[in-house]
C-alpha cells in the first residue's frame, strides 16, 4: 500500500503544472535543482514551450513564470559565464554553448509574449496585469537584449525581428506608461533598479559598438557597464540641436542612427550621451588615480590598464565632436589575392628570410661587379676564380628566392583597400584562428617584400563568409633577435665537456624593428612575444648586422600573443 501511495503521488507530482501559479512554480524549480546545468535549462525550455499553447493566459500562470524566470538566472548566468569565459573553445562546444544561450533567450521572449499582447484580460485580473506590465516587458527587453549581445559576439548583425520586438516592446511600455518605472528586475540576484527605459537604452548603446573592432570581452565589459550607466541617458521625443546624439525610429525595425542634421518624426526618439560621458570621465579619473575596477563596479574580470584603455575608446567612439573629427583613408573596390602568413614564429621567419635576400641580392649586385672590374684591369679579362664567386653569390640569391617562396601562407581574395588596408572575404570553415587582434604578414605577389598587418575589424556577413578588415602596421619591417641581459647576467655558470664555458650562450629570440610616428616625432619600437615583454628589461638587439643595447619603455599596443613596444636605446654595440 506504501509503495502504492508513492508511485500515485509521483505520477500527480509529474503531472503538476509549474505554470500553475507561483507557489507551483516554486516547487517545480525545486524540484530540479538536481539536475545539471544543461539539466536545469531543458527542464525549463520544455515548459516554456508549452506557454503558447495555453487555451487561457492567465495573471496566476505570469505570477508563475515571473518565479521561474528568476530562480533560472543563477543557472543562466553560469551558462553564459562559461561562454565568455572560454572564447578560443573548440568550434563544437563554442556551438552548443551559443545555441543553448541564445535558444533559451528566444523561448523566455516567446513566453511572456503571449501576455505581453494580451488585450482584453478579466475585470477581476486587469489591475494586477497592469502592475506585472512594467516588470514584464523590461524582462522582455532584457532577453532581446542578450540575443543582440550574442549576436555581436560573433560578428553578426543581429536580425530585423529583434529591432522590431526591441522598438516594439518600448512602444508598449510608453503607451502603458511605465517606461520609467524602476524596480529591481531580479530581485534575489541584483537589488539595483532598471526600468523599462533603461534596458531600451542599454540595447541601444550597445549596439553603436557593433563596428566590429571589440571584442567579446570588450562587449561583455561594456553591456554591463551601460546597466548602470544607462540611468545618465534620457530619452526625448523632440530633437534637441546640440545635445541629441542619436535617434532611433520605433516604427522601423531598425537600431539607433547618429544624427547628422535635424530631423522630426512622432515615432522618433532621440538622446545624447553627455551625462554618460561625464560618468566615464569620473571613473576613469578614478582608474588613473589608483583606485580599482572591482571597487567602481566593473566587474571582478576587469583588470587595468585593458579597462582603461577600452573606456577612453568608448570616448572617442560616442563623443560628438571627436567622432565627426574622424576621418577614414578612401577605399576602392578591388578584386585580388594577397598571400597572408599568420603564427609568430611564422611571421617573424617570414620577414627574416625577406632581409636575408635582400642583404643576398646586394652582395650579388656589388661584390662580383668590382672583382669583374679588377680582373680586367690587371689581366684584361674577368678569371675562373671570380666567376665561380659570381656563380656562388647567384645561387646564394637563388636559394633564398625559393626558401622565401616556401613561407607557410595562405591566400585571401580581397575585395576593397585604402592607403592604410584592405577588407577580405574569408570562408568561415577553416578560419576559426581569425579573431581581432591577430598579427598578420601581408604580401602581394611571391617575389614582393611581407608587410606587417594586424585584423582590426570582422564582420559575420552569413553562415558561411567572415568580412576581415585589416590595417597595414608597416610595409618595412626588419627582422631582429633579442637577447636579454637581465637573464645573462643571471645564468648559472656552467662548464661543457671540452671546457666550453656557457656564459654568453643564452638562446636569441626573435622580434621585429617597426618604425612608429608618435606625436610627430619618429620613435624606435620593436614587435616582439608577450613572454618575452617587461617594462625595463634591458634587451641586445641584432638587426642586419647593426647591434644595440635598449631597454623596454611604453607599450604601443597589444595582441592576443604579441605587444609592440617602444624602446630607449641604450647605446649602439661595435
Amino acid at each position: 500500500m506504501r509503495k502504492l501511495f508513492e508511485s500515485i503521488s509521483g505520477l500527480v507530482k509529474r503531472d503538476a503544472d509549474p505554470l500553475a501559479d507561483a507557489r507551483s512554480a516554486t516547487q517545480w524549480m525545486k524540484e530540479i535543482g538536481q539536475e545539471d546545468l544543461g539539466g536545469r535549462l531543458s527542464a525549463v525550455r520544455a515548459v516554456l514551450a508549452s506557454v503558447a499553447g495555453r487555451p487561457n493566459h492567465k495573471l496566476d500562470n505570469l505570477l508563475a513564470l515571473f518565479v521561474i524566470d528568476e530562480q533560472i538566472q543563477t543557472t543562466y548566468a553560469q551558462v553564459c559565464q562559461q561562454y565568455v569565459q572560454n572564447p578560443r573553445a573548440g568550434k563544437a562546444i563554442e556551438e552548443k554553448l551559443w545555441s543553448d544561450i541564445i535558444g533559451f533567450a528566444r523561448d523566455m521572449l516567446a513566453a511572456y509574449h503571449p501576455f505581453v499582447v494580451l488585450e482584453e484580460p478579466s475585470p477581476q485580473e486587469a489591475n494586477g496585469f497592469h502592475q506585472a506590465s512594467a516588470k514584464m516587458l523590461a524582462r522582455a527587453l532584457r532577453y532581446v537584449g542578450i540575443q543582440v549581445k550574442w549576436h555581436f559576439f560573433r560578428f553578426q548583425a543581429p536580425p530585423a525581428q529583434l529591432w522590431a520586438a526591441t522598438n516594439q516592446l518600448y512602444r508598449l511600455a510608453e503607451i502603458s506608461n511605465v517606461d520609467s518605472d524602476p524596480f529591481p528586475l531580479y530581485p534575489a540576484q541584483d537589488a539595483t533598479p532598471t526600468s523599462c527605459a533603461d534596458e531600451f537604452i542599454r540595447i541601444q548603446m550597445l549596439a553603436t559598438l557593433n563596428n566590429g573592432n571589440f571584442s567579446l570581452r570588450q562587449f561583455d565589459w561594456a553591456d554591463r557597464w551601460l546597466a548602470s550607466w544607462s540611468r545618465h541617458v534620457q530619452i526625448e521625443r523632440k530633437y534637441r540641436d546640440n545635445i541629441h546624439q542619436f535617434c532611433v525610429n520605433l516604427a522601423e525595425p531598425t537600431g539607433p542612427a547618429k544624427i547628422h542634421a535635424a530631423i522630426e518624426g512622432e515615432m522618433l526618439r532621440f538622446w545624447g550621451v553627455a551625462e554618460l560621458l561625464a560618468e566615464m570621465g569620473r571613473t576613469m579619473r578614478a582608474l588613473e588615480g589608483g583606485d580599482s575596477p572591482a571597487r567602481l563596479g566593473l566587474g571582478d574580470d576587469a583588470r587595468m590598464p585593458a579597462c582603461l584603455d577600452f573606456m577612453r575608446q568608448l570616448e572617442i567612439l560616442w563623443s560628438r565632436e571627436r567622432h565627426q573629427q574622424h576621418s577614414r583613408d578612401e577605399r576602392t573596390q578591388v578584386s585580388k589575392l594577397v598571400q597572408i602568413a599568420s603564427g609568430l614564429s611564422n611571421i617573424f621567419a617570414a620577414v627574416r628570410l625577406d632581409d636575408e635576400r635582400a642583404m643576398a641580392r646586394a652582395s650579388g649586385r656589388h661584390a662580383p661587379d668590382n672583382d669583374e672590374v679588377m680582373d680586367m684591369k690587371l689581366y684584361g679579362y674577368v678569371t675562373e676564380r671570380t666567376k665561380q664567386k659570381l656563380a656562388a653569390m647567384q645561387s646564394r640569391n637563388h636559394a633564398y628566392v625559393s626558401k622565401a617562396k616556401a613561407v607557410e601562407h595562405d591566400e585571401w581574395v580581397i575585395e576593397n583597400q585604402s592607403a592604410g588596408g584592405f577588407g577580405a572575404v574569408l570562408p568561415l570553415n577553416g578560419h576559426d584562428w581569425v579573431r581581432l587582434g591577430v598579427l598578420l604578414a601581408v604580401r602581394n605577389e611571391v617575389q614582393g617584400s611581407w608587410m606587417i598587418a594586424v585584423i582590426r575589424r570582422l564582420n559575420r556577413m552569413d553562415a558561411e563568409q567572415l568580412y576581415a578588415g585589416v590595417q597595414i602596421l608597416t610595409t618595412t619591417p626588419v627582422a631582429a633577435s633579442l637577447k636579454s641581459m637581465d637573464e645573462e647576467q643571471r645564468a648559472v655558470p656552467m662548464s661543457l665537456d671540452g671546457g666550453i664555458d656557457t656564459i654568453g650562450l643564452t638562446m636569441p629570440k626573435s622580434a621585429l624593428y617597426i618604425p612608429y610616428l608618435g606625436e610627430g616625432k619618429r620613435l624606435n619600437s620593436l614587435l616582439i612575444h608577450t613572454s618575452d615583454y617587461a617594462p625595463g628589461r634591458v634587451y641586445q638587439v641584432v638587426a642586419r648586422d647593426k647591434a644595440f643595447m635598449v631597454r623596454i619603455a611604453d607599450t604601443l599596443e597589444k595582441g592576443p600573443d604579441w605587444i609592440w613596444t617602444a624602446v630607449e636605446v641604450l647605446r649602439r654595440d661595435a
